[in-house]
């Protein structure tokens, strides 16, 4: 496979595009990654340069490669052989993206076989979209066993803007999608969690899912119900939110579920749906450290030469290592399974049917 991952920290456009995609000339697909206030700019000038190229980029709180982690600053995936793809885009996600959907057909369709395939998206952020995105991606991709990865797109940390662009278009309430072949072997997908479930399990009796709260654990005040459980008082649970999510239990999986905040009337708002009957687990923090060595171990068994991979590490993880002084550790520290690898910090991931939180989330290429 014949890509490159290039970076820059430089604020005039032109000269940052120059150094970031130094040596690509027409890719067949580039993904880039910025902070919020530069992204506009990059891309115009990314839009204007790969002409030929399908382009997608989101905001990030950080990306991250192979050097380290980098904040305000312009990453890029240029990927010129190895791969065959098609894209397209996802409008009016938080309400209707269903009705796009024959761009998810079209695409698939483009395909002389799937095998070795997968999909790539980014959704935006703040809006709630990502299920009704997923069940509308899924009700193609699954008929052709096409799995999917993704995440929503982040900002600086304080949930005011996010941005998304397909091949030059600037989007706030939508998801890009890319269909990858991989020409050259197969692409595994790893999801990590580094919080461990407690001994307070329930079940959500009382559930609004559009809105993403849960009024109701067994037939309880739910966020009285947590608060027991943290041995501390509703008035006193904001402290705990960050630090002890929700996992949301389906068969054997655990998906992590992250508080946003409690609500007027004793419920708790998270940051991806609950539904009725769920059965959820309080989590708390596990030994971060440990975890992500045992995920770098076994992707180097699983695959000892990938060639390319990308990573989807959620904003409040970032914040949590760099409050550690340890995301620029981290983001090195996973080259050594990855390699040549490009990844960015938003507000949720995705990964088959599932949206959820404070998770990562990887797709590493043979």
């Amino acid at each position: 496979m014949k890509f490159s991952v290039g970076k820059s920290s430089k604020r005039d456009f032109k000269e940052a595009v120059s150094e970031a995609a130094a040596g690509l000339v027409s890719p067949k697909l580039l993904l880039f990654f910025s902070d919020v206030e530069c992204f506009e700019g990059y891309n115009e000038e990314i839009k204007g340069r790969f002409k030929d190229s399908i382009i997608l980029g989101s905001t990030t709180f950080a990306g991250f490669c192979k050097d380290g982690a980098y904040k305000d600053s312009l990453l890029v995936m240029g990927i010129e052989e190895g791969i065959e793809c098609y894209a397209d885009v996802l409008e009016d996600a938080n309400r209707y993206p269903l009705k796009y959907v024959d761009r998810v057909q079209q695409c698939v369709q483009k395909f002389g076989n799937t095998k070795n395939t997968v999909c790539f998206e980014i959704s935006t952020a703040l809006i709630s979209c990502e299920e009704l995105v997923l069940s509308t991606l899924n009700s193609i991709l699954e008929d052709k066993e096409i799995p999917l990865f993704g995440g929503s797109a982040g900002d600086y940390g304080k949930a005011e803007k996010t941005l998304i662009s397909f091949n030059g278009s600037i989007y706030r309430n939508a998801c890009a999608f890319v269909i990858i072949k991989n020409l050259g072997g197969k692409i595994h997908l790893y999801r990590e969690n580094i919080y461990k479930p407690t001994a307070h399990y329930f079940t959500a009796t009382k559930v609004d899912e559009r809105n993403r709260i849960v009024h109701e654990y067994d037939n309880r005040p739910a966020a009285k119900v947590v608060a027991e459980a943290l041995n501390t008082t509703v008035e006193g649970l904001p402290k705990y939110l960050d630090s002890y999510p929700m996992g949301r239990i389906i068969g054997n999986d655990m998906y992590i579920t992250a508080n946003q905040m409690v609500t007027a009337n004793n419920g708790m708002a998270y940051h991806a749906r609950v539904y009725n009957n769920s059965q959820m687990v309080l989590l708390e923090p596990d030994d971060y450290k440990k975890v992500i060595h045992t995920t770098i171990e076994t992707v180097k068994k699983d695959i000892p030469n990938p060639s390319l991979a990308i990573m989807i590490n959620c904003l409040a993880r970032s914040m949590l290592f760099e409050g550690d002084v340890y995301l620029n550790d981290f983001a090195k520290e996973m080259s050594s399974a990855l390699g040549n690898y490009i990844g960015f910090a938003g507000y949720g991931e995705q990964l088959g049917q599932q949206h959820f939180n404070q998770t990562m989330v990887l797709a590493v290429f043979e």
